[in-house]
């Protein structure tokens, strides 16, 4: 499938994400344990395993280049609203619209926002900031 080019007239504030399902699995959560370093203690509730809300930050990536095709993917900064840690095993909808895009020192950037929810509701909202287009370095 060929996705349509990040650019100003495509990527109009509104413009929505395409969204994607997740699940939120025990193995899933254990590698981005073992990735993060992080031990697994304190994501155990009740002896229950809980969604850490370090994964949600991640979610950006598949819904932005599941929407867009661009060569440069220089990522900004992130802002993390937690509303709850599900249970592993949650299956989640990712989704999103982009807000806006500027230019700065002449780079591109897009600002967008993410919502993972599940079936009882919000999870965690991210606003990403990232630059999609780099100014010429010559």
């Amino acid at each position: 499938m060929e996705l349509p080019e990040m650019n100003e007239q495509n990527a109009r504030p509104g413009t929505p994400l395409t969204p994607y399902e997740v699940v939120y699995d025990r193995a899933a959560i254990e590698q981005y344990l073992d990735r993060s370093g992080e031990p697994i203690d304190p994501y155990m509730h009740d002896g229950e395993l809980t969604v850490p809300p370090g994964m949600y930050l991640g979610a950006y990536g598949r819904l932005i280049h599941g929407t867009f095709h661009y060569e440069a993917g220089v990522h900004t900064s992130s802002e993390l609203t937690i509303k709850k840690c599900p249970p592993a095993g949650t299956k989640a909808i990712v989704s999103g619209e982009v807000l806006k895009m500027f230019e700065r020192n002449g780079d591109k950037y897009v600002t967008f926002n993410v919502v993972v929810t599940d079936g009882g509701g919000v999870c965690a909202a991210i606003e990403h900031t990232s630059i999609y287009g780099l100014r010429s370095r010559a």
